[in-house]
């Protein structure tokens, strides 16, 4: 039975090839429409050009998630599929998973003589987007590597544990794209960018976003960050810090972790086209499990 990870382009991971034997990888990619002209969140997409193009142009932009059909079609990709989308109060993206499953379902039943034996899917909405959504790419791979005869269930439910025991900070230096698209506060935002200052955020419960605190400096900053892990419970188990051309900025957070808890496992990568245009330039996004 074949095995099929997906989850949409709000996680950042490219190219990844997971270890689990007869198991693939594959991203739904949502898109982004600056002025008139639409970039397809993929692995070809050039962000460095996305985001050239979000700091020049004034004239309206957005997201689009993708739709049903394109869902249903990843969903015929194996026997046993586990879909991660970002947060369902940021995006339509769960929700069209949802109607994607049913469609892949309706059309293997009908190819099996109204049989449901040997097809599985299960759609979880992550309530965030980026780290959260690496982080359990990794580990459902790495679990069903260690246990290659876990039930469908068992595996479905342990992804769904590590969605709940899982947490995003988001540290940004700019909020206009959250602010223009409702998934920040007016107020907050305008505050903020008027003040020259990174905001800290989070994702609520519902999966929203949520601000923490206004830092200065990077090194305030990290420190916040590693406070914000430990009252959440992080205790030295995988980390993925995401970034907006913030490379620098990503090293020196990872080494400020791995100073507290040298157990940690500290991955970086930057932002695909979805996560650049909503974290900006210099934006970082960081996901951790608390398992």
């Amino acid at each position: 039975m074949s095995w099929a990870l997906i989850a949409d382009s709000s996680c950042n991971l490219r190219g990844y090839v997971p270890s689990a034997p007869d198991c693939s990888f594959a991203i739904a990619p949502l898109k982004i429409e600056i002025a008139g002209q639409e970039y397809i969140d993929d692995e070809y997409l050039d962000v460095d050009d996305l985001n050239r193009r979000v700091a020049e142009e004034k004239s309206a932009s957005g997201s689009a998630c993708p739709s049903a059909g394109e869902w249903a079609e990843l969903f015929h990709s194996a026997d046993k599929v586990i879909a991660i989308t970002i947060s369902a109060n940021l995006s339509g993206s769960y929700e069209a998973a949802l109607m994607g499953r049913t469609i892949a379902m309706d059309e293997y039943i009908r190819d099996h003589a109204g049989s449901i034996e040997g097809k599985n899917i299960q759609v979880i909405n992550s309530k965030a987007a980026g780290g959260p959504l690496e982080v359990a790419v990794v580990l459902i791979d790495r679990y069903l590597t260690e246990n290659p005869e876990a039930s469908f269930e068992q595996v479905a439910n342990y992804a769904q544990e590590i969605i709940e025991h899982s947490q995003v900070l988001f540290s940004l230096s700019s909020y206009d794209n959250l602010v223009k698209n409702g998934r920040m506060p007016k107020l907050v935002g305008s505050v903020a960018s008027s003040l020259s200052i990174r905001m800290l955020g989070t994702a609520s419960p519902q999966g929203t976003i949520k601000v923490v605190a206004p830092t200065r400096g990077d090194k305030k900053t990290n420190r916040k960050i590693i406070e914000c892990m430990a009252a959440d419970g992080f205790h030295g188990g995988m980390v993925y810090i995401d970034h907006v051309d913030n490379a620098k900025g990503a090293s020196h957070l990872r080494d400020a972790i791995m100073s507290t808890w040298p157990t940690a496992e500290v991955h970086i990568i930057p932002c695909g086209g979805l996560c650049s245009y909503y974290a900006e330039q210099t934006g970082l996004i960081v996901g951790y499990e608390m398992l």
